[in-house]
């Protein structure tokens, strides 16, 4: 989906995932540690892991092509491939303008919706549809970036290191309560009648 503020590249630990210029996230597997965080905060299920290679395995999603437009300023072979030429690639802005034309085309039979240009804080990725989009497998989403979501509790949850500090004082206090004896303490203990 290339979102605007992608979900996967704000989980990854090792910056795996980076946000391109012209909208692509692309994937480095050099990076990948393999925890699969990507998999879990994409509100889209996209990322997949190779579960059956398991000598070099590596997480696998559309990269837009980015290789291919970057480098011969083409588009994406999904693009130049489809048959019916259902698929149009461009500018976001264009796209969102040809798609409000289609959808609010007198007569259209789109729905009222361009599916994309508010979910999880856009995506590059827009759909028009005749069908509702759940009926198409597309989830119901908000307009807020999961990003947005995680980090303010992140960073509120660390700030100042209140939290790790407080965990290492509990457990200092859990080690004072329950510590071993010393060998001075055990033979204190042995003296008394």
């Amino acid at each position: 989906m290339h979102c605007n503020d992608p979900a996967c590249y704000s989980a990854c630990l090792v910056t795996a995932f980076r946000k391109e210029q012209n909208g692509a996230v692309t994937y480095d597997p050099w990076r990948c540690m393999g925890c699969r965080y990507c998999m879990v905060a994409c509100p889209f299920q996209i990322p997949a892991y190779e579960y059956s290679n398991p000598l070099d395995p590596q997480i696998r999603k559309c990269t837009f092509c980015f290789e291919r437009i970057s480098k011969n300023g083409g588009v994406p072979a999904c693009v130049e491939i489809c048959p019916p030429q259902c698929l149009t690639f461009g500018k976001r802005r264009d796209l969102l303008t040809l798609a409000r034309r289609k959808v609010n085309k007198e007569g259209s039979h789109y729905q009222s919706h361009i599916y994309g240009e508010h979910e999880v804080g856009g995506t590059c990725w827009l759909y028009v549809s005749t069908e509702p989009f759940e009926n198409l497998g597309l989830p119901k989403l908000g307009e807020k970036a999961p990003p947005r979501l995680t980090e303010t509790i992140q960073h509120g949850v660390f700030k100042a290191f209140l939290v790790p500090l407080g965990l290492f004082g509990l457990l200092g206090a859990i080690m004072r309560f329950f510590r071993p004896d010393t060998p001075a303490d055990y033979d204190a203990r042995r003296k008394e009648p």
